[in-house]
């Protein structure tokens, strides 16, 4: 099973007795205009893994993220959605909220988790041997830190919560992308010039009030500006990266790209930092690809493909955002096998995050 965006532990639940497909989505802004249709915040395909060109959306939910979505992450063990509130620095939204998740993949709203810390979250993932959600917060308000907040057994609170965790972060890092790999965590630095991946060691043994939490190893992309979301197969040893691009609402220039880097394991050795070259970069004018904001990754034999959540802001307008689905194998200037645009119920939806929930036949990696 892979989990969109991040990487399950090996130890995965029952298969299901029917395929399982679901690529959970976060959308990022929401409605403006007090006399205008609400915009549902969380969005469900189902199947996603169809082999035709067209992916269709099979649910909307309104998470009550009333100010946009930030990252999502599904827990199978749990069967809960987490979604992070999206913020700027500033506080806009300051809450976690937590769905349940039925057997056919309808969500309904369970519990939240409030702090004021929670102030810029991006992305986030849960630690089901720990029972930990993680919250990588972009703000740099304690002591010109970013901080990853976790939070032991969320499900277990509701409103105003204290982190059991606090893990300050290196000045030069900004969170933004999150990946499991067993114990440890792979997180992305968005800070323009900086753009990587950084490993982090023994979540379950780092002290709750970690003043230092420091990278065990740094990988570089190079040529990469804005990284955003990450998605980390271990089977495979492949990560893949989303680069937002340089571009602006009054400057589009569309040139996200993404990343995607072979034998990433190796790379990651304790105590490096090193500056790679990716293996294949999926860039250019037929990708369709203007702003991708996430990854996530199908790892299944039969499929092997990229799953893009492009958040669009880059073109003026209101252009809504689109799903893109690619294949792993895929290099250069090449168009998506498929793909959907956000524009349901006649509103731009623009995609934050993703999380791929397969499991069942196919499943041979």
């Amino acid at each position: 099973m892979m989990l969109g965006g991040c990487m399950r532990n090996d130890d995965e639940p029952a298969t299901p007795v029917r395929p399982i497909a679901r690529l959970y989505i976060s959308i990022g802004n929401y409605q403006t205009n007090t006399s205008g249709e609400p915009i549902d915040n969380v969005l469900l395909i189902d199947p996603a893994d169809t082999t035709g060109a067209a992916l269709g959306v099979a649910l909307s939910h309104d998470s009550e993220a009333l100010q946009g979505g930030a990252g999502i992450y599904f827990d199978p063990f749990a069967s809960a959605v987490f979604q992070a509130g999206y913020g700027d620095g500033r506080g806009r939204d300051t809450t976690i909220r937590i769905m349940n998740v039925g057997p056919f993949g309808v969500l309904s709203n369970n519990t939240t988790i409030q702090y004021r810390g929670l102030n810029a979250m991006r992305g986030l993932v849960y630690h089901h041997l720990s029972e930990y959600l993680y919250v990588a917060n972009n703000s740099t308000e304690i002591e010109g830190r970013t901080v990853i907040y976790g939070y032991h057994r969320p499900k277990n609170r509701s409103g105003y919560t204290r982190p059991h965790k606090v893990l300050r972060l290196e000045s030069s890092m900004r969170p933004w992308g999150m990946a499991l790999w067993g114990n440890n965590l792979l997180v992305s630095n968005s800070a323009d010039g900086n753009g990587g991946i950084s490993l982090y060691d023994g979540l379950s043994d780092v002290d709750s009030l970690a003043a230092d939490f420091s990278a065990l190893s740094t990988v570089r992309i190079e040529g990469a500006t804005s990284i955003r979301g990450i998605a980390f197969v271990d089977s495979l040893d492949v990560l893949v990266a989303a680069d937002y691009g340089t571009g602006t609402v009054n400057d589009p220039v569309m040139d996200g790209r993404i990343y995607i880097i072979d034998g990433i394991k190796a790379k990651l050795a304790p105590g490096s930092v090193t500056t790679v070259t990716p293996t294949r970069t999926i860039q250019g004018a037929l990708t369709g690809l203007t702003g991708p904001m996430d990854v996530a990754i199908d790892p299944r034999k039969d499929r092997r493909t990229i799953f893009v959540a492009d958040y669009d802001t880059q073109v003026s307008g209101g252009q809504p955002g689109r799903i893109l689905r690619f294949r792993l194998s895929d290099d250069g200037n090449v168009a998506p096998e498929a793909s959907v645009s956000l524009d349901t119920l006649n509103n731009a939806r623009r995609p934050f995050g993703l999380f791929l929930d397969v499991r069942g036949r196919p499943n041979s990696q």
